[in-house]
């Protein structure tokens, strides 16, 4: 038998089902500051993105030809996209409202800028097809291609694991080189890359906390344009936030490694048995 339960607080009365039907609304992990012509959350529902809705977990992104948007997550972790790019916010636990206890993405495709916010060295997994990489006070640049995945420092120090071997980025524009090629993976470090995220950042690389954000949503300031940072990109329409930049790159968060074999899944992906990790150097 169907039941239904009455819950009143402060006057208001609301009406819940059975608990198989949960009302619950999804758990909010951050904010959209820009939106790029056409930015979509492909599952679970589908819909369009706009400035300022928010970012919530377990949903998968996706952006088309001449895109892009920029997300700030709770702990101001500033999570960037390009165009033809999709990622998945797959699990996300705060143990406050500005300290994350664990956060995963999940990166299918496409071209992402990754500034690290204010939470622990331990909270956060970025995982790819062939890749899994931990992330601390660091801003990192990173290419996903079917057999290759590109990640270039450009703020901190990392540490790149693949195949067995690790090599250090230590200097603004040390590239790690994943390749896969059947079971083999080869890494390679160069202290130059010929990709740089540069081009796609359209106003949206100077990094913003999520105070700015959600004070840019109180007060309205909605207009065109981008935040602080680089520039380059096509042109179209942008919305953005407009937020005063924050907190400089070199937060205090970081993530180990994930175990081989925890790639993407989940019908955007491929998956298999490879896999690399980026962690950070130092103390």
């Amino acid at each position: 038998m169907r039941f239904f339960k009455f819950v009143v607080v402060a006057g208001i009365t609301f009406i819940g089902t059975s608990a198989d039907e949960s009302l619950a609304a999804p758990d909010q992990i951050g904010l959209a500051v820009t939106v790029r012509n056409d930015v979509s959350r492909i599952e679970p529902t589908v819909a369009k993105i706009l400035a300022g809705d928010d970012i919530v977990r377990d949903e998968v992104v996706r952006t088309l030809h001449d895109s892009g948007a920029k997300f700030v997550l709770k702990d101001s972790t500033n999570l960037i996209l390009g165009p033809n790019s999709t990622l998945k916010l797959d699990r996300a636990v705060f143990t406050d409202e500005k300290t994350v206890g664990d956060i995963a993405i999940k990166l299918s495709t496409g071209s992402f800028r990754f500034m690290t916010g204010n939470s622990a060295k331990d909270s956060y997994a970025i995982n790819t097809p062939i890749a899994t990489m931990g992330i601390r006070g660091t801003t990192l640049d990173i290419l996903i291609e079917r057999f290759k995945n590109t990640v270039v420092l450009q703020h901190g120090e990392a540490r790149v694991c693949a195949g067995g071997a690790c090599i250090e980025l230590l200097k603004v524009g040390d590239t790690a080189v994943v390749t896969a090629n059947g079971p083999k993976v080869d890494i390679k470090l160069q202290s130059l890359s010929s990709w740089s995220f540069e081009a796609n950042c359209s106003g949206m690389c100077g990094q913003t906390t999520f105070a700015e954000a959600e004070n840019a949503i109180t007060t309205g300031s909605v207009g065109t344009g981008g935040a602080s940072g680089g520039g380059g990109g096509g042109g179209g329409p942008t919305t953005t936030l407009t937020a005063t930049a924050g907190a400089s790159p070199g937060a205090s968060s970081t993530v180990p490694p994930n175990s081989p074999g925890n790639l993407l899944t989940g019908g955007f992906a491929v998956s298999g048995a490879i896999s690399a990790s980026v962690s950070p150097t130092g103390p």
